[in-house]
């Protein structure tokens, strides 16, 4: 079964890790401030009301998100680098393991 041709050609995968690497530093450093927040929110004599839920959570939600983002987009990255290593240049998909004939 062949499906239909596509009006858009081919795009090649990406094999760059510079994405994932900004998505790993945006989230490590989200979590630092919604932990150190956390702590320095204890230490002050005037603390921020409710601190936890209005800063915090989504401090640590927003990190967490971004550090699964790395975590695919590293993931992708390299099944594309061993798949141009192994099987040559690759189009069509991001990350395919085979080449697209």
């Amino acid at each position: 079964m062949h499906g239909p041709e596509s009006s858009t050609p081919p795009s090649d995968c990406t094999d760059s890790d510079l994405v994932p690497s900004v998505d790993t530093a945006a989230g490590v450093l989200a979590v630092a401030g919604a932990i150190g927040g956390e702590i320095a929110d204890h230490l002050v004599s005037h603390p921020v009301s409710h601190y936890e839920l209005i800063i915090g959570l989504p401090a640590l939600v927003v990190g967490i998100t971004y550090l699964i983002a790395a975590s695919k987009g590293t993931d992708r990255v390299e099944r594309c680098q061993a798949a141009k290593q192994n099987h040559g240049e690759v189009r069509g998909c991001d990350g395919c393991q085979w080449e697209i004939p």
